[in-house]
């Protein structure tokens, strides 16, 4: 029996070949809409992920209370002091490998040849924090940042622009009128071929790395440092190192207000949530818009299947009166929506694919469809299809035989 329902079900979309086709097509919009904004979503987390994962995610970053500090003007704002350093290895027990950060611009200059550029101060534990690695020489030593040794670690295109023909382990450049000696060079980070948060060649691959000490000496910085990267022994554990952290740089620096900590703490895992949470979000409010074109093609069929009801009156009055029951007539009607929902559920789909491909080709933005995605739009339109077409086909079921046949 349902082999024939479905059948007739068949016979009866293809009947009418510019209505189905101008039915489907609110579905076809309403899923391929949907499914490249998920995709669009789920491609930008990828960048997200991307940009941070040489970072862990038990890494925290001490900075001054910059939030409380744009709400009170009142304060004042502190740095950090190598005895912060100092009391933060000795006074706690659930962060490790601590890394001041501070950056200046300054001008560098080898022979002839001079360019402004940033250059940053920081300890041998950075190489925790930063995914790179050396094409020639080493990295900096930890005893190297006691003594205050004139050494440095370059990007590509510093030794590609100081040093085009030869080696720069070895050769000198000067930092503020210093000369300092070349220990390493970083492998070139290419740039992603697709949209990223930042520039290697900006940053990365012109960066400049020196000892934290010779820094201080260099800028005149008397050991202040408005960045300061740890890292909790475990995700577990980050709550207890945020609050030990707060407590030392509170006993050292006092609170404002005595109330308000002069620090705070962002973890990387924080972060990433936080981010990920809003592109969810915003992701999220942009289908429920899209998906407002699955309820008016939900409309639209239900109208188109009221009207298919009103024209075929006759012949369903004739099929009960030689005995159709009510479901199957209902049967029938169910499975013409759904034929027509599942339809363009798969339409949309293909479209979303290849309107994914023209996206990842010419905006350079990752666009990904998950297989879970894709069977959620297939299991959307069948809802959307069986929604709309119950109404339709309990009228149509309910028809009485004698009255359905009168019907002109």
């Amino acid at each position: 029996m349902f082999k024939t329902l479905f059948i007739e079900a068949l016979l009866a979309i293809t009947a009418n070949k510019s209505r189905t086709l101008l039915t489907l097509l609110g579905i076809v919009i309403g899923i391929a809409s949907v499914i490249t904004v998920l995709a669009a979503g789920e491609g930008g987390k990828s960048i997200i992920m991307k940009e941070f994962e040489g970072l862990s995610p038990t890494t925290l970053n001490i900075m001054p209370n910059w939030q409380d500090y744009s709400y009170n003007r009142s304060f004042e704002i502190e740095a950090m002091t190598k005895r912060d350093l100092d009391d933060l290895e000795k006074m706690t027990k659930h962060i490790t490998s601590i890394a001041p950060i501070s950056s200046m611009r300054s001008v560098i200059r080898v022979g002839n040849v001079e360019k402004q550029l940033s250059v940053t101060g920081t300890n041998s534990n950075y190489i925790d924090f930063v995914e790179f690695e050396l094409e020639s020489g080493r990295i900096i030593m930890e005893e190297e940042v006691y003594s205050q040794t004139k050494v440095a670690i370059v990007g590509q295109l510093i030794k590609d622009e100081f040093f085009p023909d030869r080696e720069a382990v070895g050769e000198y450049m000067t930092v503020f009128g210093t000369p300092i000696k070349i220990i390493g060079v970083l492998k070139r980070k290419e740039k992603s071929d697709t949209i990223s948060i930042s520039n290697p060649d900006d940053d990365f691959n012109n960066a400049i790395v020196v000892p934290i000490s010779l820094f201080d000496r260099l800028f005149s910085r008397n050991n202040e440092f408005y960045t300061v990267l740890c890292r909790a022994k475990s995700i577990e554990e980050i709550p207890r190192a945020k609050k030990e952290i707060l407590n030392v740089l509170a006993r050292n620096h006092g609170q404002w207000d005595n109330r308000v900590h002069k620090f705070m703490i962002f973890g990387m895992k924080e972060q990433l949530d936080m981010i990920n949470s809003v592109i969810g979000t915003v992701t999220i409010g942009v289908a429920v818009l899209a998906g407002i074109a699955l309820l008016v093609a939900a409309i639209g069929i239900m109208n188109i299947m009221l009207v298919s009801v009103k024209e075929r009156t006759k012949e369903i009055g004739l099929r009960k009166a030689i005995g159709a029951k009510e479901g199957h007539i209902r049967t029938q009607f169910l499975i013409e929506t759904l034929l027509l929902c599942g339809g363009g559920g798969l339409v949309g789909l293909g479209i979303a694919f290849a309107a994914s491909y023209a996206i990842g080709y010419f905006a350079k933005w990752p666009v990904i469809i998950n297989p879970g995605t894709a069977a959620f739009s297939v299991l959307l339109s069948l809802l959307t299809g069986l929604l709309s077409g119950f109404y339709p086909a309990s009228r149509a079921a309910a028809l009485i035989p004698h009255e359905a046949l009168r019907y002109e």
